[in-house]
């Protein structure tokens, strides 16, 4: 399970939830070598949540953010490249 550590967009396509956020252990820093095993860090990501109209929105921002880490286990980092375009 990947923990959220920052919420930076969310919106709703339908009864799809779309969170933008900034995800631990999302992106590969470090190969495995002999002695070491691979380091994971944080990324920027995308995922989704399909939200029944049962769902309990939490009160504390610290609350949300577990429930997107309990129930989002679709996320994807996001290309960042088109941000740094060369002129």
């Amino acid at each position: 399970m990947s923990q959220v550590l920052e919420i930076n967009d969310l919106r709703f396509d339908g009864d799809l939830l779309v969170v933008e956020a900034v995800v631990d252990d999302a992106v590969l820093v470090r190969k495995q070598s002999d002695l070491d095993p691979p380091e994971w860090g944080p990324a920027l990501c995308r995922g989704t949540w399909h939200m029944d109209d049962e769902a309990l929105i939490p009160a504390t921002d610290a609350e949300f953010m577990d429930l997107l880490s309990d129930n989002v286990d679709d996320w994807a980092p996001v290309d960042l490249s088109d941000l740094y375009d060369d002129e």
